[in-house]
């Protein structure tokens, strides 16, 4: 386990996950496997064709992120790829959607909210009385 990676906890039923950040490296591969997953995608292909493949290619790139993040509990007696079998194997699709969510988020790798105001603290509600500024 890396002593400068986030980890984070995920509970599901009574077991605790506990997931972590992925390395610079591990965040390489992962755009990796995400491009070459997009270039095995036939090119002509209907709409009702391409869905169940690319909810497959979401699936299994779900797992992958994943596995990557379980990896860090024990890098010297684990293996990505036979993790990434395991979270496709035995985990509940909801199971993986949650820890994906989880590890993106300890990743930064998820959209900022643009709505979001910078200083959440600064944030006035808008009555008839305060309207906003013209342009």
């Amino acid at each position: 386990m890396s002593k400068f990676l986030k980890s984070g906890q995920l509970e599901h039923g009574e077991q605790t996950i506990t997931l972590y950040e992925l390395s610079a490296l591990q965040r390489i591969e992962h755009l990796q496997f995400i491009a070459s997953a997009a270039k095995a995608l036939p090119a002509d292909t209907d709409e009702e064709t391409l869905y169940p493949l690319l909810v497959e290619q979401d699936i299994r790139q779900g797992a992958r992120l994943v596995a990557m993040s379980l990896w860090h509990a024990d890098p010297a007696n684990s293996d990505i790829e036979q993790l990434y079998q395991d979270v496709l194997s035995g985990w509940p699709i909801t199971l993986i959607g949650a820890a994906v969510r989880i590890v993106k988020s300890l990743s930064d790798m998820l959209p900022e909210d643009e709505e979001q105001p910078d200083n959440p603290d600064e944030t006035v509600a808008l009555t008839p009385e305060k309207s906003l500024p013209a342009s």
